[in-house]
């Protein structure tokens, strides 16, 4: 079930009214019916049997080690095989074939008569972000900075609570046990914002993502004949596209969960006015960032082998460049986790890993080289200016990186780069799918103004919400009216999937 179909929204509307029926104290569990049957009828009951997995080996882990391991010991080896069989299931549905996929490159490079056939498996729907809320779970317990859950049947929720499962965000069971158990009452203030947000992030998907898509899937499967200019426009749009697709689904499931009265963590703070790549990141995908840096960077940096590694390095370089080395690994190995993550394939391991990675990497080498020559030269950095300069860059960068991320293929991503200054000319071609292009740019300047406000943290929902409710309509209206005529959707047309719902 496509969360902008309109199966989605009779599914919404019934599913709202059901949960409202359900008596306050096990509204809960009238979730958990309505995301089994939203799982079941968007992919197949027998998919449900690995989620079932996670579920029960996440349980029985968690609360094993909380209640009957007596030592350190004991809880370390229960969390060990917790985990590995959580993980496991997931590399073996997602990752199982990037080893003969290696070593068909492998034979490719050296012309050697070498070829593995690659299985195809099914994976369950969300099972790369609650994979990553179990493990983060099981972890908890360990740490003992989290209860294990004795109810299965609530801790089968926190796991499979649908408008999670689209794309994200990746949560944690503390911050989600008080969303999902507190006894919700029907307040007409969380269907209004849900349901503003939910239209917001309509608009992102269907006008502006699914719109440049097409020119954008046009382009890079013919850039032998699309060459120069084409591809760098092509770029550009695939950045607001993959924006707007994923920041898009973000706002339909938050304001979904809104509705419930169940709030999610946002995933997204205006990342494209950011002043460098490091702030990039932590506005983008947030949640998995945290998640990162919380269960692979610090305690990788924590670990006794990283310790050693620390102490040698300081002996051999001097204390400063001993002190970094043992974070760039870290850095290096996360970065590596989250472009596997993205997908089990050599493009996004360089361009969601190696690529981000070295960007950050150089980045913190050159920052203090580069503030002192801005300092000689009497270059001002309190300025408009200066602050647009640092945007472009970063978005420059990261189109790079989108490069990359949008080729068929590791190696076709070098033919692209070589097609774009083989030949820089824009000759004007009509062989290109026509689209809306007042209403998305108009789209995309909403956009833009929204980030905007909220990068100056002014909440734009709430500012939103105290307005006449004249106003409110008019917006609402005019949002409504514009994904009706101009959105991507339709007979003929081939729907979109959100592209962080593939990964």
């Amino acid at each position: 079930m496509r969360i902008t179909s309109f199966n989605f929204f009779v599914f919404l509307f019934l599913s709202l009214v059901v949960f409202y029926i359900f008596p306050k104290k096990y509204r809960w569990f009238a979730l958990l019916g309505i995301s089994i049957f939203f799982f079941v009828f968007s992919s197949s009951w027998k998919l449900l049997l690995y989620m079932i997995f996670g579920i029960v080996v996440s349980y029985l882990g968690s609360n094993i080690i909380e209640k009957k391991c007596k030592n350190d010991k004991s809880k370390k080896i229960v969390l060990f095989l917790t985990l590995f069989l959580i993980v496991g299931e997931l590399a073996i549905l997602k990752y199982i074939n990037i080893f003969p996929a290696t070593i068909n490159l492998f034979g490719s490079l050296f012309n050697l008569d070498i070829y593995f056939n690659t299985i195809n498996l099914l994976a369950p729907l969300g099972i790369s972000y609650y994979t990553l809320s179990l493990i983060g779970y099981v972890t908890d317990v360990y740490r003992t900075t989290s209860k294990a859950q004795t109810n299965i049947l609530k801790h089968a929720l926190f796991t499979c609570y649908y408008p999670l499962l689209i794309s994200g965000p990746v949560v944690r069971y503390n911050y989600m046990q008080r969303e999902f158990f507190e006894e919700k009452k029907l307040d007409f203030n969380n269907l209004f914002i849900g349901f503003t947000r939910l239209i917001y992030g309509l608009l992102k998907k269907l006008v502006i993502a699914d719109q440049l898509s097409q020119v954008v899937n046009a382009v890079f499967s013919n850039y032998n004949y699309y060459t120069g200019w084409y591809l760098v426009v092509a770029v550009i749009l695939y950045a607001i596209q993959i924006y707007a697709d994923f920041s898009g689904c973000m706002d339909i499931v938050i304001g979904a969960s809104k509705m419930y009265g169940v709030n999610l963590p946002e995933n997204f703070n205006s990342p494209f006015f950011s002043k460098n790549l490091s702030e990039f990141w932590r506005r983008w995908h947030i949640s998995l960032g945290t998640w990162g840096k919380d269960y692979i960077m610090y305690p990788l940096l924590k670990a006794n082998i990283f310790q050693k590694i620390g102490k040698k390095c300081k002996k051999l370089f001097g204390k400063k460049i001993g002190k970094l080395i043992p974070t760039i690994i870290s850095i290096l190995l996360l970065w590596l986790f989250i472009g596997l993550w993205h997908g089990a394939s050599y493009k996004y391991i360089f361009a969601a890993g190696i690529l981000p990675w070295i960007y950050l990497t150089v980045g913190q080498i050159v920052e203090k080289p580069i503030e002192k020559l801005t300092e000689k030269l009497h270059i001002k950095t309190e300025c408009f200016s200066f602050r647009l300069f640092q945007s472009l860059r970063t978005f420059f960068f990261m189109c790079v990186i989108w490069l990359f991320a949008c080729s068929p293929s590791l190696r076709e991503s070098i033919y692209i780069i070589k097609n774009i200054f083989v030949n820089a000319s824009l000759l004007l071609r009509n062989e290109l799918p026509v689209i809306p292009i007042l209403p998305i740019l108009f789209s995309v300047t909403i956009v833009f103004i929204v980030d905007y406000l909220n990068y100056k943290n002014i909440d734009v929902s709430l500012k939103f919400k105290e307005q006449n409710l004249i106003f409110k309509f008019i917006v609402l209206f005019a949002f409504i009216i514009t994904i009706l005529i101009y959105g991507a959707y339709g007979p003929g047309y081939n729907p979109t999937d959100f592209i962080y719902g593939g990964f």
